[in-house]
């Protein structure tokens, strides 16, 4: 039996308001925390800058401390595109390992102190003690990646996606948390010298490389 697929149905007005109020105090939460700190900025400041009620606030959120964990799932949601990018651009796997891993470094390179101390707070606060469908979520995004480089011919088959997309999810987070409490972290340095060693451990056998 087939049957047309169904087609995701549009948000409505109400839910686009929704989103548009939640971003907007995401929005002006991280730049509050970036420009004051996380402990010296409060939930009335950040409700004035992003332009609601006070009350409205607790609509969305309710504790300052959830506003770092929807900050955390968003930097998944963009890894997760960025993954899905690159899961679909031709070339060897280690091109593509080499751009994922080259750009984090470069964002983490261009991060001021104050950011630098916003991610550390994320991670301290919500990474620790994340549920369970934002962790799968993380790792999810991995496995997408290396499933379609499976397919494609550009990864080695012969070893569980779910092994293989943990070992870049590992080596991913690694420089993250090193960035985070290494000051003198060489971040540029360790990127490309983890996206060449994954590459070589992930390319197929005869696939081609740029290495």
């Amino acid at each position: 039996m087939t049957s047309a697929q169904a087609q995701p149905t549009a948000p409505t007005r109400r839910q686009r308001r929704r989103l548009e109020i939640e971003l907007r105090l995401l929005d002006a939460s991280k730049r509050l925390f970036i420009e004051k700190g996380y402990d010296e900025t409060t939930v009335a400041e950040i409700a004035e800058t992003a332009d609601v009620a006070y009350g409205t606030f607790f609509n969305y959120f309710p504790a300052k401390s959830d506003l770092l964990a929807a900050m955390g799932e968003r930097e998944v949601a963009e890894l997760s595109e960025q993954l899905n990018t690159l899961s679909q651009r031709p070339g060897p796997i280690d091109d593509a390992l080499t751009l994922l891993f080259d750009s984090f470094a470069k964002r983490l390179e261009a991060a001021s102190p104050r950011e630098r101390a916003l991610a550390a707070k994320i991670q301290s606060t919500t990474f620790a003690a994340a549920p369970a469908d934002r962790d799968l979520g993380y790792q999810e995004a991995f496995a997408a990646f290396i499933r379609n480089a499976v397919t494609s011919g550009r990864v080695r088959a012969d070893v569980a996606v779910e092994t293989l997309a943990d070992l870049v999810a590992s080596a991913y987070s690694a420089m993250a948390l090193s960035w985070v409490h290494m000051p003198e972290f060489p971040v540029r340095d360790r990127a490309r010298a983890m996206a060449d060693l994954l590459g070589e451990t992930l390319a197929a056998s005869g696939s081609s490389s740029t290495r």
